[in-house]
């Protein structure tokens, strides 16, 4: 496999923001001071670049930091406190919860360090520093085709990661951007002792439920308060009663001095993935085969899950985080493909395709190296047209039950007892012992499994799995248990047959036939088992008839995608371009505004506490509010935290670019000051991973003022305020 080369034109000698609304783009930091700082300094901004992102000093970056690898959050104070939002925290919160300590229902506010509470598993990363190593990667020799070779890059990579992590301190890692044209290393350094130190019950941390969520008006105090800890010399460890609480290079100043509209808004944090240089062929893919199957697809399992969670509050508990951030995703596809119809993209990137088609024609040179690029996307599209369907039904709904994970690790213990038995059953050293560490994994993993409440769920999902795979996956990708004959004859046939006595008869529905198993675990017992069955037909069929026809397709289109990428950069030499957001560190900008919806009608840019009352509805699962918050705005009591107008501030609008991974970003103003916490985008905001509407897309943020009052009057944890550095 090969990669481009390198465009030396990439982030050179083009015009700033020419055809860039400045609200728009998810920019590197160290390249704000030559692109993007002038428009920043318009805006209000009265920071220098070295104040925002600097390796030598201390800087704003120094405050941001990427929790668990799919949230952002921000230091506040000089003992590592750190704000993210409420369903950020949403699983830490429901691992320590329980019937009788109910931390997602009733909120967590430790009073003292020591009663804070260890996350496992739960890490913060910091960004150390980055830089360009395109030059190092694309110097790499060439082969015959004058490309550099895929595992050379890879090595190279390698080196760079070797030379940059001081003896394994730091974590290093090499990304690659613009579709292969460009590639930049970051260094980072994980700190592993997380712990719980605040959170407001659910009724105010996720008030307004998946009704609301997507949409403004809002009235979410969506956040949550975590701590760091360090070991000695300040150093990354993992989590001791010994451990203290880790001094940063910078924490974010908290402003009280309020916002207005138009005042600028600057959001630092890790934005996971956007999509932005998409040709039409991709885009109706997504629109046609990808987006409708995972809304249908989810829907489902939300259908389910919300069945069974519905039946204990033990149930609601353990299930909560799962269906919580599905919930999410199925309402972002829905909205997703509203947009997509209501702006005809499709047909929008035909007309600009056909005007680089016709640019291309203009010149041999170009020709011949874009001439059949569009052709060849259609071609790839068109070849493997079910395949992202199918692949969809396969991780969505085949591999859904819980049993399948563990399954899997009784799948790696089987190719150990296959090898033993290819053998002639001579036992040799090598042979037992990968199949005594094997079944030691299958153990744990099973135990893991049965401890909690994933079979009553797994009874439901499987029955949805069996249905989806039988009757929407493309025949000729369809598993081949349907064919065994314990499915034919012994279930006749029959997914709920068959999937009840997967339930009552498998190792993997009975942690008792799991240990008889593990005993003396053979490939004969495995071959009768139902769930082995099922769970083996399905690892043959992901691997032999999905993930090569899917490999192949990724392959040819990332080769395309590098090209295409080359083109509208060579053509749109006017236009400063900005990577796709990869979950690295990305500064964006903008101002606090409001907007129209798609249907013309008028949005307020702050929403305010007497407009939770409005909403409220007692015992109601969305929108019910806690008895001594309704008594604090009923009664105006708000202290030091009320607007000039005497109303309580709750959340606002802001026209920076944001997208998942965000979540929990600092909303940072011209002076470098924290003035709230990004937690949403509205609903018209739900294709702007795909293109950029200026008129409609907003951040949705809680007020940092709201977060203090939450805090302050309602939980009574004004200790932690007293650590934070409040200015106005």
């Amino acid at each position: 496999m090969k990669l481009l080369s390198i465009f030396v034109f990439l982030f050179l000698g083009s015009p700033l923001f020419a055809n860039n609304p400045p609200d728009e783009g998810m920019w590197l930091p160290m390249l704000i001071k030559d692109y993007n700082y002038a428009e920043m300094k318009r805006l209000g901004c009265t920071l220098t670049p070295e104040q925002i992102y600097s390796v030598n000093q201390s800087s704003l970056k120094d405050a941001i930091v990427q929790l668990g690898g799919f949230c952002t959050a921000e230091i506040i104070s000089d003992q590592g406190l750190i704000l993210t939002n409420h369903h950020c925290g949403y699983d830490a919160i429901a691992s320590q919860s329980t019937e009788e300590h109910n931390y997602l229902r009733d909120g967590f506010w430790a009073q003292n360090k020591g009663k804070e509470l260890p996350i496992e598993g739960l890490t913060v990363t910091f960004l150390v520093s980055m830089a360009d190593v395109s030059d190092r990667i694309f110097g790499i020799d060439k082969g015959d085709d004058g490309l550099p070779d895929y595992y050379a890059i890879e090595e190279e990579k390698g080196k760079i990661q070797a030379e940059l992590s001081a003896d394994g301190r730091y974590s290093v890692d090499v990304k690659e951007m613009f579709d292969g044209n460009a590639f930049y290393v970051f260094v980072y350094e994980v700190y592993r002792d997380i712990r719980l130190v605040g959170a407001p019950p659910s009724s105010i941390g996720k008030f307004g439920g998946d009704t609301d969520n997507w949409m403004w008006p809002r009235h979410t105090g969506d956040f949550s308060m975590m701590r760091i800890y360090a070991g000695t010399n300040n150093e990354p460890a993992d989590y001791s009663e010994s451990n203290i609480p880790m001094t940063p290079r910078h924490s974010l100043p908290v402003s009280m001095k309020g916002i207005d509209e138009g005042d600028f808004t600057m959001v630092m944090g890790y934005p996971g993935s956007t999509s932005r240089y998409l040709t039409s062929y991709e885009v109706q893919n997504l629109q046609t085969n990808e987006a409708p199957k995972m809304v249908a697809l989810l829907g489902n399992r939300l259908s389910i899950m919300k069945s069974v969670m519905d039946r204990s509050e033990k149930l609601e508990i353990e299930f909560a985080s799962d269906y919580a951030s599905m919930s999410n995703g199925h309402k972002y596809y829905q909205g997703q493909l509203l947009g997509l119809d209501k702006f005809k993209l499709v047909d929008q990137k035909k007309i600009y395709e056909g005007t680089l088609q016709s640019w291309i024609e203009k010149d041999a040179s170009r020709k011949e190296k874009y001439g059949t690029l569009f052709a060849d996307f259609g071609r790839v599209h068109t070849e493997n047209g079910t395949i992202d369907s199918d692949l969809s039904i396969a991780n969505l709904a085949g591999f859904s039950p819980g049993f399948v994970s563990y399954g899997i690790s009784v799948f790696r213990l089987q190719r150990a007892i296959q090898r033993r038995e290819e053998n002639d059953d001579k036992k040799s050293k090598e042979d037992e012992a990968a199949i005594a560490a094997l079944t030691d994994i299958v153990r744990e993993t099973g135990n893991e499994y049965f401890e909690g409440s994933k079979q009553i769920l797994d009874a439901e999902l499987f029955k949805f799995a069996l249905d989806a795979l039988k009757n929407e996956m493309t025949e000729a990708r369809r598993p081949d248990f349907f064919n065994h004959k314990i499915y034919t004859k012994k279930s006749k046939g029959s997914n709920e047959r068959f999937a009840n006595l997967v339930m009552a008869k498998s190792m993997l529905g009975s942690q008792k036939k799991l240990e008889k198993f593990l005993k003396k675990p053979t490939q004969k017992a495995i071959d009768k088992d139902p769930g082995m069955i099922y769970v083996n037909s399905l690892i043959t069929m992901y691997r032999t008839l999905i993930q090569p026809d899917q490999m192949l397709k990724n392959g040819q289109l990332e080769e395309l995608k590098g090209l295409y990428t080359q083109l509208i950069q060579e053509k749109e030499t006017s236009k400063t371009f900005y990577p796709d957001a990869n979950s690295t560190m990305r500064i964006t900008y903008g101002t606090i505004q409001n907007y129209k919806s798609w249907e013309g009608k008028p949005y307020e840019t702050f929403t305010t506490g007497d407009q939770i009352l409005d909403k409220y509805k007692a015992g109601d699962a969305e929108f019910d509010v806690p008895e001594k918050l309704r008594t604090l705005i009923s009664t105006k009591d708000f202290g030091a935290y009320a607007r000039p107008d005497g109303k309580l501030p709750v959340c606002f609008l802001h026209n920076t670019d944001i997208t998942g991974g965000n979540s929990g970003s600092p909303v940072i103003n011209a002076e470098g000051h924290l003035i709230g916490v990004a937690f949403d985008g509205n609903w018209e905001s739900m294709t702007s991973d795909l293109f950029w509407q200026d008129d409609y897309v907003r951040t949705i943020s809680v007020d940092i003022r709201y977060v203090l009052f939450i805090i302050d009057k309602f939980a009574g944890a004004s200790h932690l305020l007293d650590e934070m550095n409040l200015v106005k």
